[in-house]
């Protein structure tokens, strides 16, 4: 179900991620999509121009980002004279950042993740060294004017090998890239919960061409929440739930959260109460790798096995898409 249409206004340069593994790297931060899509989501969406942004102007955005979500800032061993030594920027739930934006060697930096590993107070399960490609350094500092330079992808890459002896700990190497991307009408990040779940309910109606009962109220347990959307069929009862890929404080993801066990109770309560048949449909708004998606649902759709008794899937829609019709529905307001 996933198109990729635009809206025809215009571009704007925005950050792509390419990967090396290093000792299965990848794979272990697979293992934590919640991090990994909350690291990956940080670097690629700063909030701001990034046709603007200095190399510095970036790492200050970056590092204010990542505290609001609670990572550890500079974890530090204690060196020679008493002198606190930072082994990487940032740490959560086992995982270790080092931003390499700096016109350092990138081995000596690389190293700190293998020291952190034996240290308690520092230990990680794997690193994550942020660096950009060569021409992506080249196109921010052509067009922002700004100095952007340091270890380039493909150098950090190429040091690695050297280090094999040394450097036992799994690293995840990732490299800024720039593309032209369509310019979108709406914002979805700016928008309220509220507004913005009511558009994309009547997005998902034109997609359709059914109509859906929103906001299904549901009591059970105490709780009393609403469920996104109901689509009713003959035979059955479609529960919508609504999940945005870089997702906000403004609209919380039920997938990456705890809560996902409760929000399964509720589904089966509405079955249930209801007597139908029922199918919970996530509805994937935006840039959702097909990596993220494997790790939620698997090959069988059946999201980490909490679901077993309940028929799961899923659909993607892109934001260019969303836009598109916004667009069109606005068109035909004016006419």
């Amino acid at each position: 179900m996933h198109s990729a249409q635009t809206s025809g206004l215009g571009e704007v340069m925005k950050f792509a991620i390419e990967k090396f593994s290093y000792r299965s790297g990848e794979l272990l931060l697979n293992t934590r999509p919640r991090i990994r899509q909350e690291i990956e989501e940080t670097l690629i969406a700063p909030g701001i121009d990034i046709g603007t942004l200095s190399r510095d102007g970036y790492v200050e955005v970056l590092r204010a980002a990542f505290l609001e979500k609670g990572w550890e800032h500079q974890p530090f061993i204690w060196g020679e004279e008493g002198k606190a030594n930072p082994l990487m920027d940032f740490r959560k739930e086992g995982v270790g950042i080092r931003l390499g934006f700096q016109p350092n060697s990138p081995q000596p930096e690389l190293l700190k993740f293998h020291v952190a590993q034996r240290h308690p107070e520092t230990m990680i399960d794997v690193g994550v060294y942020v660096t950009s490609t060569a021409d992506c350094q080249k196109e921010l500092a052509r067009t922002t004017g700004k100095l952007w330079a340091g270890p380039t992808f493909h150098a950090v890459v190429r040091s690695l090998p050297p280090l094999s002896r040394l450097l036992e700990t799994p690293l995840c190497i990732m490299g800024l890239y720039v593309y032209e991307a369509p310019v979108q009408i709406i914002d979805p990040f700016e928008m309220s919960a509220t507004v913005l779940k009511q558009l994309i309910l009547e997005f998902l109606e034109a997609h359709y061409r059914k109509p859906i009962e929103k906001n299904v109220r549901m009591v059970s347990k105490g709780l009393d929440v609403y469920l996104d959307g109901v689509l009713h069929l003959e035979d059955k009862d479609i529960i919508l739930a609504i999940e945005l890929s870089r997702s906000s404080g403004t609209f919380p993801s039920r997938l990456l959260s705890d809560s996902i066990l409760r929000f399964i109770d509720l589904v089966r309560e509405y079955r249930k109460t209801t007597g139908r048949k029922v199918c919970l449909r996530f509805v994937l708004m935006g840039n959702f790798s097909q990596a993220f998606i494997q790790d939620i649902f698997g090959q069988a759709g059946i999201a980490y096995g909490w679901a077993e008794d309940m028929e799961v899937e899923y659909e993607v829609h892109s934001f260019g898409e969303f836009d598109a019709f916004v667009a069109a529905r606005r068109e035909a307001t004016r006419s």
